[in-house]
């Protein structure tokens, strides 16, 4: 399998506070990863040091077999400004909030980066955007303002926005959490057909019969460090850790969620 995205040794710290402990992580082309875990156990910051949202404090990360930044005589990479930007621009991440721009139409949201950041003409940013509104199932939006859209209707604008960009990898940080049960399953239902398209994904949730159904491999962290990791039905179903069983207490059945909605 291709690799697209390898992590060695990664640690982060705030301080005197050690939020991830000696990561090693490899995500292969298509793949989806899904990164299970309580509150705190590192899974958002593991993500932000992925596309360098936070720059991590130890280990170093490749990205299509390129390491990313300059190694400094033996020590930490050095990571210079336009470097990162251009990781950020192959890195596509999906927040918790939608983050569209009010004053710009769901279009013109979506056509900013390529044309800032890629140099596409208007005309090829918007036959870019139309086409992953189509894709995400509201083309017939495209012109209107995001405070016209449902909560679910703008994420599926801002999974159209990242990957507009045409991303080596997606990151999605708690997709669904912000918006209201009932629109829930319509943007789990955007991400499950992007894994059928075989998209490269890291998914942060805590969805877990979308986890089970879904994910190539299922990563489960606990203070900071990974605890286990396999096919979903080995860590879902059969986990070897006991911090594991402890926290899937109670979901031993995986019906895809709000199934009646997608």
């Amino acid at each position: 399998m291709t690799e697209v995205l390898r992590v060695e040794n990664l640690s982060k710290c705030f301080g005197t506070l050690q939020v991830l402990q000696s990561i090693d992580l490899t995500v292969n082309a298509g793949e989806t990863v899904v990164l299970l875990g309580a509150s705190g156990s590192g899974k958002s910051t593991l993500l932000r040091c992925l596309n360098f949202l936070e720059v991590p404090t130890t280990g170093r990360i490749w990205l299509n077999g390129q390491q990313v930044g300059q190694d400094s005589g033996g020590g930490q990479p050095r990571y210079s400004e336009a470097k990162l930007t251009a990781i950020r621009a192959q890195v596509g991440m999906v927040f918790q909030q939608f983050n569209l721009f009010p004053h710009l139409t769901v279009a013109q949201n979506i056509m900013l980066a390529p044309m800032k950041v890629k140099g596409l003409s208007t005309a090829e940013a918007r036959k870019r955007a139309l086409a992953e509104l189509e894709r995400v199932g509201i083309a017939e939006k495209a012109d209107e303002y995001p405070a016209r859209l449902s909560g679910g209707q703008q994420q599926r604008v801002a999974i159209a926005r990242a990957l507009a960009m045409d991303p080596q990898v997606m990151l999605f940080d708690e997709a669904t959490s912000a918006l209201d049960p009932e629109l829930v399953g319509e943007v789990l239902e955007v991400m499950r057909q992007l894994s059928r398209d075989r998209i490269t994904m890291v998914i942060v949730t805590h969805e877990l019969g979308f986890a089970y159904h879904v994910a190539d491999r299922i990563v489960f962290l606990h203070q900071g460090k990974i605890h286990e990791q396999g096919a979903p039905q080995q860590v879902l179903i059969a986990p070897q850790q006991e911090r594991t069983r402890d926290f899937l207490k109670g979901h031993d059945k995986f019906r895809l969620p709000h199934a009646d909605a997608v």
